[in-house]
C-alpha cells in the first residue's frame, strides 16, 4: 500500500521523443503508472524533444506553481525561409538565398532579443480565442489578430553557425514561461532580412528539472513493478525545494487536513509555505496571514 501511495503522488521528468504530442506522453504514463490523475507542465510540440515535467496524483495540484519557472532550450534555426507555423513543419511562405548571411551578423542582432521583449503568439499555439484554441483555427485556415505578450529572454547565445543558401544556427535560450521559441527564431530571421524558422528544439530545463534526470518512455515502460516505478518519482517537497517550509506535529497536521489554520513559525507575513508532517511528507500549502498559516491547498486527506 505504501508504494501505491508513492505512485499516486509525485513528479516524473520525461525525455519526450519527437513525433508525439505532450498529450500522447500523458496517455502513455496513465497506463504505465496505473492512474488517471496525470498532468504535464509546459506543452512541447510534436517537433520538440526533451524535458517534460509530469505530475501524478496529488502532485497535479502543484502544477501551477511549477509552471511559472524558467525554461532552457537548444534551438536549431534555419535562415532563408519562412513558414506559416514558424517552424519546419509548416507550409513554406517565402524562400531567400541566405548565402551572404555571416556568423557576425547573427551575433550582432541577438542583443535586440535579450531582456524583456514582446511576442505575438503564433497561430499554431494553444492560446484561446473566443473559446477556441488558435491551433484549431489554424487547421481550418483561419487567421485572427493576436495581441503581443511580454516575455523575458534571460540568456540568448549562439553556439554554432553554418553558412550557406539556407544558413543554420544553434541557439541556447533561457527564458520566462510563455516564450515561443519558434517566434523568436522567426523574429531573428526577420531582423536579419532573410527570414527564419525553428528547425529543431530540445528543452533542457524546466525550473529545477534538467535533461540529466529524465526518463525515456521506454525506460519507464520497462519498470513493471510498483517498487521500481516509485523510484522514478520525485516527491512534492523535492519538486518545491525552493519553497519555505514548516514542520507540523500530529495535532497541527490534523488541523490542516480539516482546513484549519495553525500557528506560524518564522515565515514573513504573506509568505506561501509548504507544510510537512514529521516524516517529511507534504501536507498542504499555506499562507502566513496574521501570524497563522492558513491552508489554501490540502495535499493529504483527513
Amino acid at each position: 500500500m505504501f508504494l501505491v501511495i508513492l505512485l499516486m503522488n509525485g513528479v516524473v521528468v520525461v525525455n519526450k521523443p519527437g513525433g508525439c504530442t505532450s498529450h500522447d506522453v500523458v496517455a502513455k504514463l496513465r497506463k504505465i503508472y496505473g492512474t488517471k490523475r496525470v498532468g504535464h507542465i509546459g506543452t512541447l510540440d510534436p517537433l520538440a524533444t526533451g524535458v517534460l515535467v509530469v505530475c501524478l496524483g496529488q502532485a497535479t495540484r502543484i502544477v501551477e506553481y511549477l509552471a511559472a519557472d524558467r525554461k532552457e532550450y537548444v534551438a536549431g534555426v534555419a535562415f532563408g525561409v519562412t513558414t506559416d507555423s514558424e517552424d519546419a513543419t509548416g507550409r513554406v511562405q517565402t524562400e531567400t538565398d541566405a548565402t551572404a548571411l555571416t556568423e557576425q551578423a547573427v551575433l550582432d542582432v541577438l542583443p535586440r532579443f535579450r531582456g524583456p521583449i514582446q511576442q505575438t503568439p503564433p497561430m499554431v499555439s494553444a492560446v484561446h480565442h473566443e473559446g477556441r484554441r488558435l491551433y484549431e483555427l489554424a487547421r481550418e485556415g483561419v487567421e485572427v489578430e493576436r495581441k503581443p505578450r511580454s516575455v523575458e529572454i534571460h540568456r540568448l547565445e549562439m553556439t554554432n553557425f553554418q553558412p550557406g543558401r539556407r544558413a543554420k544556427a544553434t541557439l541556447r535560450v533561457e527564458c520566462s514561461t510563455g516564450t515561443y521559441i519558434r517566434t523568436l527564431a522567426a523574429n531573428i530571421g526577420a531582423a536579419l532580412g532573410v527570414g527564419g524558422i525553428m528547425e529543431s528544439l530540445l528543452r533542457t530545463r524546466v525550473g529545477p528539472f534538467t535533461i540529466d534526470e529524465t526518463f525515456t518512455l521506454e525506460q519507464l515502460a520497462e519498470r513493471c513493478d510498483a517498487r521500481t516505478l516509485a523510484e522514478t518519482l520525485q516527491s512534492i517537497p523535492a519538486a518545491l525545494a525552493d519553497w519555505p517550509r514548516a514542520i507540523l506535529d500530529e495535532a497541527e497536521v490534523e488541523r490542516i487536513r480539516r482546513g484549519q489554520a495553525v500557528g506560524a513559525q518564522s515565515e514573513r507575513e504573506g509568505a506561501t509555505v509548504l507544510l510537512l508532517d514529521l516524516s517529511g511528507h507534504a501536507v498542504g500549502l499555506a499562507r502566513n496571514a496574521g501570524g497563522l498559516l492558513a491552508p489554501f491547498k490540502v495535499l493529504q486527506g483527513a
